[in-house]
C-alpha cells in the first residue's frame, strides 16, 4: 500500500472519529460539570450512572478509535520522517501533511486520554 492510499484511509477515518467527537462533546461537557455537592444517593447515583455511561459509551470508544488510527500511522510516520531531510523550501508535501496528520492524532489521543482521567476523577467523587 502506498502512502497516498495510506493518507486517503487515515484523512476519511479521521474525519469520521472527528465528526461522532464533535457530536458527543456536549454529552462529554455535561457528565464534567455535574455538581459534586449533590445531596442525596438517589441523585449521586444518578450523576454517577450518567457520567458511567459518557466514560464507557462515548470518551472510551473514541480514544480507542483514536488510539488505533495514530497506532496503525505511526511506523509510516517515523518511516517518513528518518528518511527526509529538513529543508525550508525544497519538501514534499505530502510527506509533511501526512506527519502533521499524525502529530494531530498525538494531539486528539492526548486530549481524549485527558478527558477519560477527569471522567474517572469526576465518577470517584460520587462513591
Amino acid at each position: 500500500m502506498k502512502l497516498n492510499d495510506i493518507v486517503a484511509v487515515s484523512g476519511l477515518l479521521l474525519t469520521l472519529v472527528t465528526f461522532l467527537f464533535n457530536l458527543a462533546w456536549p454529552k462529554i461537557t455535561e457528565a464534567l460539570n455535574q455538581d459534586e455537592a449533590t445531596s442525596g444517593d438517589s441523585a449521586k447515583k444518578r450523576c454517577r450512572e450518567k457520567i458511567n455511561k459518557t466514560l464507557y459509551g462515548t470518551v472510551l470508544p473514541i480514544f480507542v478509535a483514536f488510539f488505533v488510527l495514530f497506532y496503525i500511522n505511526l511506523p509510516s510516520a517515523v518511516k517518513v520522517i528518518s528518511s527526509s531531510e529538513i529543508a525550508v523550501w525544497n519538501f514534499d508535501v505530502d510527506d509533511t501533511l501526512y506527519v502533521m496528520v499524525v502529530y494531530a492524532l498525538a494531539a486528539f489521543v492526548i486530549f481524549n486520554g485527558s478527558l477519560l482521567y477527569r471522567l474517572f476523577v469526576k465518577q470517584s467523587k460520587f462513591k
